[in-house]
């Protein structure tokens, strides 16, 4: 089963990998609020709110990050600031913060799964894809466990983390 499991992680990151030039992009875009006046407000769902604490209050949290946790605070949003939602899929709820962000013409990233039923995340200026739409490792009943949501966004997060950590070190040498 590790095997198995190894695999298909391994496949998991190949294709967030392939990924790479729009994880930093919206790297750079988050960056824009950090170096400047604004903030990186995050609005986690579902279980992905387990790793909502980390991304804003780790030692390795994002630079000026905030909590969003109601969508009335976008109305305290301005022109400095970045949004980033995180979900494990295009739920009701992320689409309706997608409408209001878009609404408010606030620039933010999404990160989730596809939402192959509407196709939402066409529309997107910015979005990676969590590519964890199903559990991976087969079992002796034919059915699947593990859905690894948190370790796919802890990559692509480490990824942006990354970017974002050179960005401030290539301004501060300038």
């Amino acid at each position: 089963m590790l095997k198995i499991f190894n695999t298909q992680l391994n496949g998991i990151f190949s294709k967030i990998d392939a990924q790479l030039e729009e994880i930093e992009i919206a790297s750079q875009l988050l960056m824009q609020a950090a170096n400047g006046e604004g903030s990186i407000f995050i609005k986690t769902f579902d279980e992905i709110d387990y790793f909502n604490d980390f991304m804003t209050k780790s030692n390795e949290s994002l630079p000026h990050s905030k909590t969003l946790d109601h969508l009335d605070e976008v109305h305290t949003i301005d022109s400095t600031d970045r949004v980033l939602l995180v979900g494990s899929f295009f739920t009701a709820e992320l689409n309706h913060w997608i409408q209001k962000l878009n609404d408010l013409d606030i620039d933010f990233v999404v990160i989730a799964n596809k939402d192959k039923d509407h196709k939402s995340h066409e529309n997107l200026m910015h979005y990676i894809d969590l590519s964890t739409p199903r559990a991976i490792v087969p079992t002796a009943d034919f059915s699947k466990i593990i859905t690894p949501h948190i370790m796919a966004l802890n990559y692509i997060y480490y990824i942006m983390f990354a970017e974002m950590y050179e960005m401030t070190q290539d301004l501060n040498e300038a």
